[in-house]
């Protein structure tokens, strides 16, 4: 005790001011780290992306009437994303073919990259057997047809079509989906070849994503 320095008042209120500081420091970053996680991470970086769409298809061979095969096509389109994907339209492309015999064929688009041997068989260029589309009120005000998805969501359809039985081996189906974020008119129309297959065709895909597989999936009919 007879050797304990005496506090400076100056001293004293310096440490304080300094506490005071550090602790408006603590609770601004700690504000600005919440309005991080909650606002930004929650609700601004979703808002930013884009939507994103899987799309899931197959077809079941479901017997023979009157000389044709009758086949169910099932169509599946689910939003994985975290905005709403707001569709321009949708086509769906069925396509029939032969398999023939061949002689040996040996593909090497890209040596060690890809590759490809058909030791038997070929086969004949693909012909349209059934198409349906549409084009949504986005793609065009004039047609009440909507089609959109909420994150998490999905829309499920499911058609019939037919087939001269004898005629094709093996059907592949094919399907454009374009979609974008936005809820805005992006001018969109139907195009069909001479064939019968349908295309959609959007003005602009500047803001658009387009979903476009082609083949999807196949069945053999035989």
């Amino acid at each position: 005790m007879l050797f304990r320095r005496k506090q400076d008042p100056g001293e004293n209120n310096a440490v304080t001011v300094v506490r005071d500081v550090v602790e408006i420091v603590a609770i601004v970053a700690a504000g600005i780290w919440a309005f991080y996680v909650f606002a930004y991470e929650n609700r601004i970086k979703p808002s930013l992306a884009d939507p994103d769409v899987n799309v899931a298809a197959s077809m079941q061979r479901l017997g023979t009437h009157n000389g044709f095969i009758a086949v169910s096509l099932r169509l599946e389109l689910r939003n994985v994303g975290t905005v709403k994907a707001h569709f321009l339209g949708l086509a769906v492309n069925v396509y029939g073919q032969r398999i023939v015999a061949a002689a040996p064929k040996v593909t090497l688009d890209h040596p060690q990259l890809k590759y490809e041997f058909r030791g038997f068989y070929r086969t004949q260029p693909p012909v349209p057997v059934y198409s349906w589309a549409y084009i949504t009120r986005l793609g065009n005000p004039s047609t009440g047809q909507e089609t959109t998805l909420d994150p998490g969501t999905m829309i499920e359809n499911q058609r019939t079509f037919y087939v001269p039985q004898g005629r094709f081996d093996l059907l592949t189906l094919g399907i454009e989906a374009p979609y974008t974020k936005f809820d805005e008119t992006i001018p969109t129309h139907l195009s069909v070849d001479k064939q019968g297959a349908v295309a959609v065709v959007a003005s602009s895909l500047a803001k658009v994503n387009q979903y476009n597989i082609k083949p999807l999936t196949s069945i053999d009919i035989r």
